[in-house]
């Protein structure tokens, strides 16, 4: 049926069509149509412009310490691939990443992400170092 059709019906006494149907469930449930639509779209109804933000409604603060310790993690697994220096970044980016993991401070997938990257990079510097302290011994004569 075509809505010119269901218009039709609609003025010859009918029942009334689905959008009106919809609107009034809607202004049932929640409040008015107006409000819905500035919750839902963005934009604030002058009725609700005075009303306080509750919990809900307000967003989260999220710093930027997680990034920070993902580059700093980063840095030190890429670091760590050519020899032991990577370990103090990674160290460092590891434990910002904890920081902002019991801060709640961030993602927490950006946490985790930068704690494995920067222990990984402990590993790959410990590597290193158990590699290169036997080499240098006889290097030494001692």
């Amino acid at each position: 049926m075509t809505d010119a059709r269901a218009r039709d019906e609609n003025a010859d006494g009918g029942e009334p069509d689905a959008r009106v149907q919809m609107a009034e469930r809607i202004a049932s449930t929640s409040g008015p149509l107006e409000v819905v639509a500035a919750d839902t779209f963005g934009w604030i109804h002058p009725d609700v412009a005075e009303r306080p933000l509750t919990r809900r409604e307000r967003r989260p603060h999220l710093t930027r310490l997680g990034v920070v310790a993902v580059v700093l993690s980063a840095a030190g697994l890429f670091v760590s691939w050519f020899g032991p220096w990577g370990a103090a970044f990674g160290l460092i980016g590891a434990v910002l990443g904890a920081v902002a993991l019991f801060r709640r401070s961030q993602k927490r997938r950006w946490c985790w992400a930068a704690i494995a990257a920067g222990l990984v990079s402990i590993l790959f510097s410990a590597y290193w170092l158990t590699w290169i302290l036997p080499q240098l011994t006889p290097a030494t004569g001692g």
